[in-house]
């Protein structure tokens, strides 16, 4: 029984995940004696960061209300064209905020 260890770095699979949730991994081996050919697949979920809520004041029916909406980029590039949209009863049209 051996152990090999390797690293996927996120430059290596960051042009390949698009806007998908997953890695799918695959690693095959041949034994030597026997020629016998052995795969197996792994299916990677990556987790998505949370974005954090928070009211800065009281919610009181027919006044506004102010959201603080907190973010962290896990990733280790800056993120460009991203946008939040705001949905809710009462809000006719989701309001987007460009970032």
């Amino acid at each position: 029984e051996e152990t090999v260890t390797m690293t996927v770095t996120y430059a290596e699979y960051q042009p390949h995940v698009g806007d998908q949730d997953a890695l799918k991994l695959t690693v095959a081996g041949a034994v030597q004696e026997t020629g016998q050919v052995l795969a197996k697949e792994l299916r990677v979920q990556l987790h998505t960061p949370e974005l954090t809520l928070t009211l800065l004041g009281p919610a009181v029916v027919g006044q506004e209300v102010l959201v603080q909406v907190v973010f962290q980029n896990p990733l280790p590039e800056p993120l460009s064209g991203a946008s939040l949209r705001m949905e809710g009863a009462g809000i006719a049209c989701p309001k987007p905020v460009s970032l």
